[in-house]
């Protein structure tokens, strides 16, 4: 097999495992509004189809929801649906929407193993291995949202840069543009790489940088909304980002909820929630690769894994960017690391014999990770947080978004009386729906805007939120909860019933 080969194998396997495995994956709350975007953008398609000129005359009607992120992802999840599920009717509205995120996470696998293969093939297997084997990653990997595929990108245009000409370069910037603002990092990394190079590299990378100028086209065309007065939507969209809400976020027992956040923050959140020996690799990873750039010793490819992956995670460490939402905002770090690691691990054990055990030990914590919190990926934490138990004493964020009431969906649906006014804490109305569409809630059980309004409540524990709960004893007259989503005994989604009601008191 080429190398190519397996690093197309190694995608499709990628993809295919989250098919297989995504089912069970609840609805975040980003998701809500992407799968609502999606359905919007599909009627749009449908209009082009059929008459183009009133399509594209009412595009801002259609692409003004969810300004705040570019249009190719979602553009592409509602293509999916309308192939798949719409015309085809091969898919189901969840699998379809979720299908190209799939497709990015093997194009990342794809790239890390060619990142990987330079070194040797035993590391091209191993990096995209050493990514996906945790929950966190592997969670992430099922969601029709933008992390992993920014991650992708991010990958990509770094290959483009390595190996690509200018046009592809400008390509595949432009496509990263058109996924998410992560982006707008990578061209100061660019040029400082060509910078650091030897003088003849350094020419070539300095005249290959002009091209990155035409990558706007590529985001115009994928981002229909700015095809009309596309100065404003631009300013809104740039303005979103430079001046995002800040959420709060529980941290060693205290909540976060302004600047100044600790500098070490995005850096102990990994060692944190990831297995301990991929911790412990990519540690190794980043002391191997400072340590050659410190020497004046990194070649090309390596010079620029450490840039990007250090590019990922520099805006968390100014202390000033918004937190919230774990390690998805800076995937990318933990990602450009991998092919060092994997590298790494392939020298300590370079016979067949040993590597083959070495590798299965290595991946074995985060195999049992996933086999053993999946799909509730973002309560996962690894072996330096004592599990899911040591991370909840020691005052972490137990969860985000809201996707683990999935837990608890089966006992509403045989527990509440036709007509049941739910109190779904933290799940949008736009995720909601979704979980009625797809037959996981049953259609008659209504959505409660508060727990006064409801009659049954299903918290999720927040920290934040702390007084929904007393809000909810007040309401009800009951501090007993009739069910709940427990993870090794610690609780993530406590639900609560009026007296009278099933399951009440």
């Amino acid at each position: 097999m080429t190398d190519k080969a397996l690093a197309r194998a190694l995608g499709f396997l990628t993809a295919a495992a989250l098919a297989v495995t995504q089912a069970p994956v609840g609805f975040v709350r980003d998701e809500g509004y992407y799968f609502a975007a999606a359905q919007r953008y599909e009627a749009w398609l449908r209009l082009l189809l059929h008459a183009p000129l009133q399509a594209v005359a009412e595009t801002e009607q259609y692409w003004a929801y969810n300004f705040e992120h570019p249009g190719l992802t979602k553009l592409l999840f509602a293509v999916s649906h309308l192939i798949f599920t719409t015309w085809l009717r091969v898919l189901p509205d969840a699998l379809a929407w979720r299908l190209p995120a799939f497709a990015f996470a093997g194009l990342l696998s794809y790239w890390l193993c060619l990142l990987g293969l330079s070194r040797s093939r035993a590391a091209g297997v191993l990096a995209p291995l050493l990514f996906w084997c945790a929950e966190r990653t592997f969670f992430h990997g099922h969601l029709a949202c933008f992390d992993v595929p920014i991650c992708a990108m991010w990958t990509g245009v770094g290959l483009a840069w390595l190996r690509g000409t200018g046009p592809r370069l400008a390509t595949t910037y432009g496509l990263a543009l058109a996924v998410k603002h992560n982006a707008w990092f990578l061209p100061p990394v660019l040029l400082v790489h060509a910078l650091l190079l030897p003088r003849d590299q350094r020419t070539a990378g300095l005249r290959k940088l002009p091209w990155l100028l035409l990558s706007p086209a590529v985001l115009f065309v994928f981002w229909p909304l700015l095809w009309h007065d596309p100065l404003r939507h631009l300013r809104d969209w740039i303005a979103f980002h430079t001046h995002h809400v800040h959420y709060a976020w529980w941290y060693f027992g205290q909540v976060l909820r302004a600047p100044p956040f600790p500098v070490e923050y995005p850096l102990v959140l990994d060692a944190m929630v990831l297995p301990l020996p991929t911790v412990a690799l990519l540690a190794a990873a980043g002391i191997s690769l400072l340590a050659g750039f410190a020497r004046r010793r990194l070649e090309s490819q390596r010079l620029l894994e450490l840039g990007l992956a250090g590019a990922a995670l520099l805006p968390f460490l100014l202390r000033t960017t918004p937190i919230f939402g774990g390690i998805k905002h800076w995937l990318a770090f933990v990602a450009l690391l991998t092919p060092e690691a994997a590298s790494l691990l392939a020298r300590v054990a370079p016979q067949p014999r040993l590597l083959v055990p070495a590798a299965v030990a290595t991946l074995a914590a985060g195999a049992w990770q996933i086999a053993h919190v999946h799909p509730y990926g973002t309560s996962a934490y690894g072996e330096l947080s004592g599990g899911i138990p040591g991370a909840a004493t020691l005052g972490m964020q137990r969860q985000y978004w809201s996707n683990n009431v999935t837990g608890v969906l089966p006992w509403l649906n045989a527990n509440c009386p036709p007509g049941a006014r739910v109190y779904f804490h933290e799940v949008n109305v736009e995720s909601y729906r979704t979980y009625v569409l797809v037959g996981m809630l049953r259609g008659d059980i209504r959505y409660a805007p508060d727990p006064e309004q409801a009659d049954y409540v299903a918290l999720q524990w927040h920290r934040e939120f702390r007084d929904r709960e007393p809000e909810t004893w007040n309401a009800f007259g009951t501090r007993r909860p009739a069910t709940g989503l427990y993870l090794d005994e610690v609780p993530q989604v406590v639900v609560y019933a009026r007296p009278g009601l099933p399951g009440g008191p």
